[in-house]
């Protein structure tokens, strides 16, 4: 099984990237992109470029909302800073993804660089005139809302109903298809320990400790930190969804 047919089947495994939706000539969802690039045009018209080192803010939380965002390289996280130091991340944002779509007054979260990045940042007086001028561009940010909602649904699910295991494993398995991999290749994780307990609302303890239960179930490899192998995608995803432990067959014998 690949890992994305595991994501498929894992429902609570966020599967639904932000990226700019193809609209067919006539203003309707389409796989083809024929009569689709004058829009993208329009708003690359009204974009600047902008770079960020790891670790750096982009905005924080109650800044003005002036920009929306495009990441052309690299990921960035969207966080809550706590007065006692906790921190809740409730997004990450990956090439071609957009974030800070929605015009308002000013942020409700912080945006960090994970990585180094390169940002597309679209004013938003520009794209309020440009979605005036062109109803497709509407559209399209319309659908990109409607994708951020399923995100978070599925996000408190998550958070919610699933335990350690269950959350850990979706990641890993949201991870590997982001990116397109399939079963024992190298996942390559850009954000840290820290960055993937603060995103599941776990302790980074939890996660290190599921991890290891993962590798010495034979279902995941870990390189290093920011590697991963997922060796069995299918007894992952059930995992993931509640309808598995690890077979006795994998387990350690501790």
């Amino acid at each position: 099984m690949s890992i994305s047919e595991a994501v498929r089947l894992a429902s609570a495994s966020p599967s639904h990237p932000l990226a700019w939706p193809v609209i067919g000539g006539k203003g309707t969802m389409s796989g083809n992109s024929v009569g689709a690039d004058e829009d993208t045009r329009a708003l690359q018209r009204i974009g600047v470029k902008a770079r960020y080192s790891r670790n750096k803010a982009i905005f924080g939380q109650g800044d003005p909302a002036e920009y929306a965002y495009k990441v052309v390289s690299g990921v960035v996280r969207l966080c809550k800073h706590m007065a006692d130091g906790r921190r809740h991340i409730a997004q990450f944002s990956f090439p071609g993804d957009f974030f800070s779509i929605m015009e308002l007054e000013s942020h409700g979260f912080t945006a960090e660089a994970v990585t180094d990045v390169v940002l597309m940042c679209y004013p938003q007086s520009a794209i309020a005139r440009l979605c005036d001028e062109r109803p497709t561009v509407r559209r399209r940010f319309l659908t990109l809302l409607s994708q951020r909602l399923c995100d978070m649904e599925d996000h408190l699910t998550v958070l919610g109903r699933q335990t350690a295991k269950e959350r850990v494993v979706s990641f890993l398995l949201s991870m590997g298809e982001r990116l397109g991999l399939d079963e024992d290749d190298l996942v390559d994780v850009p954000m840290n320990r820290q960055d993937i307990a603060d995103y599941l609302g776990l302790t980074i303890e939890t996660v290190c400790r599921v991890l290891s239960e993962l590798k010495r179930a034979g279902l995941v490899e870990t390189p290093n930190l920011r590697q991963f192998v997922l060796s069995d995608a299918a007894t992952l995803q059930a995992l993931a969804v509640g309808d598995s432990e690890f077979p006795p067959w994998k387990r350690s014998r501790a």
